[in-house]
């Protein structure tokens, strides 16, 4: 054995999160999210129960649900806030494609008085999405 000193192992590290939303059918959030946000799908198992798609590092997960009440929550209760580099431009080049939702499920960019730039977007099951940066 040697006297001399270890190294000290890096501190553990998180390297990302992803929140899981309950859904009603995985198959159709997973198109919303390619067709409509840009995502790509990671993954949908094959019996339609659980699904990802992935943008830039950020990932959204997926799991089947049929129960009222936690389809309920889903749409008023649950939100992610996905921080980009240019609000604006992103904005742009998703805004074609969110022309057809209704108007409660998308808004276009505005200032908040906590000092964001940020638009939002509601998917299928109401879950919300803030796509946003600081106000420069």
């Amino acid at each position: 054995m040697s006297d001399a000193p270890q190294a000290r192992p890096a501190a553990p590290r998180i390297m990302a999160a992803a929140p899981i939303v309950p859904v009603r059918d995985v198959q159709a959030s997973v198109a919303f999210y390619v067709a409509m946000l840009g995502f790509e799908t990671v993954f949908v198992a094959a019996d339609g129960a659980t699904g990802e798609v992935g943008r830039d590092g950020a990932r959204i997960m997926f799991v089947a649900c049929d129960d009222a009440d936690t389809l309920a929550v889903t749409a008023t209760n649950m939100s992610i806030y996905l921080q980009v580099d240019n609000v604006d431009a992103l904005w742009h080049d998703l805004s074609p494609r969110l022309g057809d939702l209704p108007r409660n499920r998308v808004r276009a960019p505005f200032d908040q008085a906590y000092g964001m730039r940020e638009f939002h977007v509601k998917d299928p099951d109401g879950f919300l999405m803030f796509f946003g940066q600081p106000v420069r």
